[in-house]
Formats: structure tokens, sequence, C-alpha cells
């Protein structure tokens, strides 16, 4: 946006001068802010602890995903099953209701079956896995 520069010697009567310019200082008391560009900060390494709580955070996510893309992929094939039913006979997906149910159900089951495999994965760690060895040495074996 350009701004437009006012002649004074041009404006007002033709007897006027231009009015002469006097320095403006700033008020004593106002705060003076002068901003310094600081050169961005090097990112600190985590700790092990957060590095592992990110692990599990990531994986976690990995699985609400897919339990949610499962879930989408259910409800979509049953209002498939409903529609296709609907168009072949009157009622058709009233009484197939329970098959295209089942059919829903049994799709987003399917695409949601590895989530249990990602939990497992995402716990899985060596803190535990020594818990479970001192658990276990205090069961007697049978043999």
């Amino acid at each position: 946006m350009k701004q437009k520069r006012r002649d004074l010697s041009k404006s007002g009567s033709s007897g006027e001068s231009a009015p002469d310019k006097t320095p403006e200082y700033p008020v004593v008391g106002v705060p003076v802010v002068v901003a310094y560009e600081s050169k961005p900060r090097k990112k600190k390494g985590s700790s092990r602890a957060s590095r592992r709580l990110e692990d599990i955070d990531q994986r976690l996510s990995k699985s609400v995903h897919r339990v949610t893309k499962a879930v989408n992929e259910g409800v979509t094939t049953y209002m498939d099953q409903r529609d296709k039913s609907a168009r072949k006979r009157r009622d058709g997906a009233v009484v197939d209701s329970y098959q295209n149910v089942a059919q829903g159900v049994s799709r987003a089951l399917a695409e949601s079956s590895p989530v249990i495999t990602d939990i497992a994965k995402a716990l899985n760690t060596r803190r535990l896995r020594k818990r479970i060895r001192k658990i276990l040495r205090g069961f007697p074996v049978i043999g």
C-alpha cells in the first residue's frame, strides 16, 4: 500500500508558508521496546522414559486410528448390504437386518483384529518382562 505524500508548499492558501518542522521527542517515562531476533534454539534430546512414553503414545494412537477405520468399514458394509436388500424386495432391509448387521460387525472385527497385537507391542517393555519373570519364579514347577 503506497502512502501519498502531502507537499506542504502547495497546500493551504497562497500566502502561507510551510510550517516549520520541530523534532519530536519520546515521552519521558514511556518504556521503549526494542525487539531482537534470536536464533532458534536447538531442540534438546528427550529422556529414555519420555521416549518410551512417546513410543507407547504413537502405537496406541495407531491402534485407535485402526479401530476407527474398522468401525467405518463395518458401518459402510452394513449400509451397502441394507440398500442391496431394500432394492431386491419390499421390506428387504427390515427382513434381512440381522444378516446385514452380522456382515457389518464381521467386517469391523476383521479390520480391527491387529489392534490387540498393536497394544501388546506398545506395552512390551523390559521392565514388564522382568516383572513377569519375577512373578513366575514364585510359582512351583510341576514336573
